[in-house]
């Protein structure tokens, strides 16, 4: 299973004040300390950025964290003329987040994606994440034909089916959706596309609760569902040790007792 660490995004206090203040350092050892946990991706999300910022913001991030380490980056956005922005200043194939199924949000970052060979990351949903799997599972549809039209298909497409917070209402039923999901992917779909959740979505606070407590039992449910990549906090050493764990699972590695040990 694939680790995309989700740590060097704006809407964590530290980072939005290093990226604001330019500063590399505090990029750089963030970068080195979520590749030398376990990352293979790091997901780069730098907020809203006005025009005038744009182009030298992800100059700055960029460079700076492909200076840093050797994961794949993610880039991600809301807007596909600032990923196409950040594309530009990239050295080595990066990821595109993300397309949703909405309308004109869905085809740009496809196009994107299509024109220069990249993988990209597809959410199912519109404005609104729907509730059931069935509604996720044909936003999919509309998804996998789309990008298969412009010859995106495989590894190369990404589907995320949304994971919720689990203490919103409603939040048990979203989770079981998403695991159903995961699991009917492959079924529908050939070849099939990967399969990547945002685990920090589901833990994260609604209304005053928190369910941190629900990540590790969550992650290792949707792995039996088939997940190939997470999205997660990869400085959080007992969610990295399950990920070794599971991979242990998969015959990956040897189990040694000691390695895993809190």
């Amino acid at each position: 299973m694939i680790v995309a660490a989700d740590n060097l995004t704006t809407s964590r206090p530290s980072v939005r004040r290093a990226v604001q203040e330019r500063d590399a350092a505090f990029v750089s050892e963030l970068c080195r300390n979520l590749e030398q946990a376990g990352a293979a991706w790091i997901d780069l999300n730098p907020g809203y950025l006005p025009l005038a910022r744009r182009e030298e913001t992800w100059s700055w991030l960029v460079k700076t964290v492909e200076a840093a380490c050797s994961a794949k980056l993610i880039l991600d956005s809301s807007d596909a003329v600032s990923l196409e922005t950040a594309l530009g200043f990239c050295t080595r194939p990066p990821v595109l987040n993300m397309a949703t199924a909405e309308d004109g949000r869905l085809e740009p970052v496809l196009d994107i994606a299509a024109h220069h060979g990249l993988e990209v990351i597809a959410a199912t949903m519109t404005a609104t994440v729907p509730p059931s799997a069935e509604e996720r599972l044909a936003l999919a549809a509309l998804i996998v034909q789309q990008a298969e039209v412009r010859g995106i298909s495989g590894e190369r497409l990404i589907i995320d089916p949304m994971a919720m917070p689990l203490a919103l209402p409603g939040g048990e039923a979203h989770a079981e959706a998403v695991l159903a999901t995961l699991r009917a992917l492959p079924q529908l779909f050939y070849p099939p596309p990967r399969r990547i959740i945002a685990l920090s979505n589901l833990v994260t606070a609604s209304a005053g609760a928190r369910a941190d407590f629900a990540a590790a039992p969550f992650l290792s449910a949707a792995f039996g569902a088939g997940l190939e990549v997470v999205m997660m906090d990869a400085l959080k050493p007992e969610l990295m040790r399950l990920v070794r764990l599971l991979g242990v699972f998969q015959g990956q590695g040897i189990f040694a007792p000691g390695e895993f040990a809190p």
